[in-house]
């Protein structure tokens, strides 16, 4: 061995032996110090949500997005009320009440925004519909006047049957085109159906009176809220989330009303994603201490072992806690899991201290020497351990994700505390009397036969094997892939994370849009147009856009509308309550009247509407009069006219509200929507939209692309994505290179043997190329939360390489039952505990935990086997290559 080795052997023998000879007092010390620290904890460490802060400020798109949050303060961090109603006009109604009252809440809401809503935008719809898609709506309420008017007198099952039977009439003696009765047939014919199977139907006026399919989704509204965030919780938008599900079941708002309401965006998902990650990184801490120690007992068959391994990692948690309380202040999304990957690695300097003790002192040797002489024989190999696993977490720090630089700082302190540990505590606790005699230990579990030896008998073989997998897996690698859509990081089951996920298949709803910036209207209007043309955008908006166009012309057609709709829009006269013979009655009528219709001489599929209808219709009577009372008979008729007229008055009002148009100017737009367009210093802001769905990641890389090639500031969620994606790659790349570089130079500083480094930096190659195949072949992308496995790999990879490789330079070149050698038992035991550990995430329901502990999992199997096998083959061949030419 180096003298260097020789020397820190010495020192650490020295330092282990003077624990042992005072145990009580050294775990005192130590137990102090970690109450200390875990005190500290308690008052001085808290957990940051907010996923602003995982990346630095000083990234392009995070510059572009201060300049655009200080000129609309009221854009940054928000969250989306998602209304869906069972008719359109349901969802207006709940989204007015909802906006309404979340205004009232000032100490909570900084900005309640309902996109369309308002008195406003109420009496100035038809300003906003095309001049064509106006003129047939203006058709469309000719035809429907008549009856119009005599709902608005009675609006009641009676009237509506009147109606259909007067229209059935009209079309029998062609004075009505069958086509401007077929919608209100079909809807009727649906609520009858779900009348008669006990289901809930909803008809909407809105959609009967339209001359065409209305644009986008009209039966969901958003609701746009910035929450006043409480700074000093960990959870900063609890109290805001709190306030609006309150104000959601105080109003009544849920299926059994007609409407339901979900909350998403940013805040709420960084709400939710903090609820999920706590008890789930929780579960998975404990889960792992709880597996690593079962796997403990079996390793090392010795309960005092044990206890004392378990009881220094848990002491080495508080250490690092209180590290972490120091250097940090909190943990933030990712670095919150870094127990799961202490206990995980923390665990490995525990069991090659324990297995080389048991192991001498199984040969003979007292208690005192064994452990003296298994700090002087893995000691050095420990300490090399912990220093280039450390750097590779430490790989991270320099970089610009914040997130993970966090993490490694913590986990990378955390590898040099759980080695102080390893050779301070745990030889303290297994000193405590009664201590173990000689010859009362022996190496735990163990392996045995000819099969052992296998990769050190045939080692080309195993080489040649190694080459042909290696190459395989380079043509798979091009095709790993990250996914930077930060949704798929989170838990799919979570309402935020649905309700966005629905959001985003059309990018015409999307909230992940871009923000320009304009000096003025003028400006603002030409980058829009440029914009525009833009193949991978739907819509472009800027202020100019809500003053409409043509408005000559369409306030001409909405004042002839209101002359000939003016009784609809004033009703008098309103007849009273039918009672259920006059409702029988209108029924019994409407079926005697399609009966009488023509069907040969009707369009096919009008034809089936009104047979569907009658005999619906038919149905319905019967059951009507197979009723055990009068009383049941009109509960039903109640229900369906609630079905077919409950929108109607609503429907009517905003009718009423829109013929009362007035023109537009930039001069009365509402205050609402100045402050949502016109910047606190004058600025016009630019919304772009995507056209594509941008939960395909590549979709939204090539919008954002483009737009940023016409204003390179654009700012937005859409932009932050990508940037926060490519900033995410080039932290793995910068880390991963720096980290392999900076391994190398400390191994070979260390061995001052170029063929050593070798021997452990091949293997470590070989299982990273392996594990991005399999990722490959899995379908388990890269993301923001396991962006750390390919460098931490390296950092626990390079561990079992030098152990193997240390123990062999210590037998002097030596490959003789290496793998036999209580080593290579250290080597695969910790390998076996790692997995426990991290295989515990990977049955998370948050996907990023998933994902880490999924591609940890299978880095560490592979890690094992390229140490286990690719590693003695490659020692073996170095020894004959050696032989042959001695």
């Amino acid at each position: 061995m180096d003298r260097f080795e020789a020397r820190l052997g010495s020192i650490l023998a020295a330092w282990v032996g003077g624990v042992c000879r005072r145990p009580a007092v050294t775990i005192a010390l130590v137990v102090l110090g970690a109450v200390g620290a875990a005190l500290y904890s308690a008052g001085n460490l808290g957990i940051k949500g907010d996923t602003e802060a995982l990346f630095s400020a000083d990234l392009p798109y995070k510059q572009a997005e201060r300049i655009f949050y200080d000129a609309f303060p009221t854009q940054f961090e928000n969250m989306f009320i998602v209304l869906d109603g069972v008719t359109p006009e349901r969802a207006g109604e709940a989204a007015a009440d909802l906006a309404a009252r979340l205004r009232e809440e000032r100490d909570d809401f900084r900005m309640v925004f309902l996109p369309g809503g308002g008195a406003f935008f109420e009496q100035n719809a038809f300003l906003y519909l095309d001049t064509e898609e106006l003129a047939d709506l203006a058709d469309q309420l000719a035809q429907a006047q008549p009856y119009l008017a005599e709902l608005s007198r009675d609006g009641s099952i009676r009237g509506l049957a009147s109606i259909l039977a007067r229209g059935a009439r009209a079309v029998r003696d062609g004075d009505v085109d069958a086509e401007r009765l077929s919608a209100i047939y079909q809807r009727t014919a649906e609520a009858l159906s779900a009348r008669l199977a006990g289901r809930a139907y909803h008809l909407s006026w809105a959609e009967v009176l339209a001359a065409r399919e209305i644009e986008g989704d009209p039966r969901r509204r958003v609701i746009f809220v910035q929450p006043a965030l409480q700074t000093g919780d960990i959870q900063p938008a609890r109290r805001a989330i709190q306030t609006a599900r309150r104000a959601i079941q105080d109003l009544d708002l849920g299926p059994a009303t007609g409407v339901r309401v979900r909350i998403t965006g940013d805040v709420a998902l960084s709400y939710e994603e903090m609820e999920v990650v706590k008890s789930q990184a929780t579960m998975a801490g404990v889960a792992s201490f709880v597996c690593v120690g079962v796997i403990l007992l079996l390793g090392l068959r010795s309960p005092r072992l044990v206890l004392a391994t378990l009881a220094t990692l848990v002491v080495g948690l508080l250490y690092t806690a209180g590290f972490t309380a120091l250097a940090i202040g909190h943990f933030n999304m990712i670095s919150v899991a870094f127990a799961v990957l202490f206990i995980g690695l923390g665990v490995d300097f525990g069991i090659h201290l324990c297995v080389r003790y048991r192991e001498l002192l199984g040969e003979g040797r007292d208690h005192e020497d064994s452990l003296r002489e298994s700090a002087r024989d893995v000691g050095s190999s420990l300490v090399l351990c912990a220093i280039t696993t450390a750097i590779g977490f430490f790989a991270f720090v320099p970089t610009e994700f914040i997130g993970v630089a966090e993490l490694g700082l913590i986990s990378g302190a955390g590898m040099l505390v759980s080695l102080f540990c390893t050779l301070t505590l745990l030889p303290a606790l297994i000193s405590l009397p009664p201590q173990p005699r000689a010859g009362s230990g022996g190496s735990g579990w163990r392996w045995t036969g000819d099969w052992i030896e296998l990769p050190v008998r045939h080692p080309r073989i195993v080489r040649s094997v190694a080459l042909v997998l290696a190459a395989v897996s380079i043509v798979l690698v091009p095709r790993a892939r990250f996914d930077n859509n930060p949704l798929n990081v989170r838990d799919p089951g979570s309402e935020s994370v649905e309700t966005l996920a629905e959001l985003l298949e059309r990018g015409v709803n999307s909230p992940w849009s871009l923000n320009s910036l304009a000096p003025d209207v003028e400006t603002a209007n030409a980058l829009a147009e440029r914009l525009r043309a833009l193949d991978s955008v739907e819509r472009v908006v800027t202020l100019a856009d809500f003053v409409p166009s043509d408005q000559s012309e369409k306030l001409d057609i909405i004042e002839e509308v209101a002359l000939f709709l003016g009784p609809v829009s004033e009703p008098s006269g309103a007849l009273p309550e039918p009672s259920l013979e006059e409702r029988l009655e209108a029924l019994r009528h409407l079926e005697v009247e399609l009966a009488k219709v023509r069907r040969e001489e009707l369009p096919a599929e009008f034809a089936a509407v009104v047979d569907r209808l009658r005999a619906r219709l038919s149905q319905y009577l019967t059951t009507l009069d197979r009723a055990r009372s009068p009383r049941q008979a009109n509960d039903s008729l109640d229900m369906l006219e609630q079905s077919l007229l409950g929108s109607l008055p609503e429907q009517l009002r905003v009718l009423n509200a829109a013929l009362s148009a007035g023109r537009v100017t930039l001069e009365n737009l509402p205050d609402t929507i100045i402050e949502q367009m016109v910047g606190e210093q004058g600025q016009v802001r630019i919304q772009t939209f995507p056209k594509a769905d941008l939960s395909n990641h590549r979709a939204l890389a090539e919008f954002v692309d483009a737009v940023r090639e016409i204003d390179p500031d654009a700012a937005g969620s859409a932009g932050e994505i990508v940037g926060s994606g490519r900033a995410v790659v080039a932290a793995l790349q910068q880390a991963l290179l720096s980290a392999l570089a900076a391994v190398a130079v400390v191994v070979f500083l260390i061995w001052r043997r170029l063929t050593d480094t070798a021997l452990v930096l091949i293997p470590l190659g070989l299982a990273t190329i392996f594990t991005v195949a399999a990722a490959v072949l899995l379908d388990i992308p890269f993301n923001f939360a396991d962006v750390i496995v390919l460098p931490l790999l390296l950092g626990i990879g390079v561990d079992s390489g030098i152990h193997l490789v240390h123990r062999a330079r210590a037998a002097g070149g030596s490959i003789r039952n290496l793998l036999g050698t209580s080593t290579a038992r250290a080597v695969a035991f910790s390998a076996l505990t790692t997995i426990a550990s991290f295989g515990t995430m990977g049955l998370a329901t948050h996907r990023g935990l998933a994902t880490l502990g999924q591609l940890l999992t299978l880095g560490v199997l592979f890690t094992l086997l390229c140490n286990l096998v690719v590693l003695p083959a490659l020692i073996a061949l170095r020894h004959q290559s050696a032989n042959d030419t001695a």
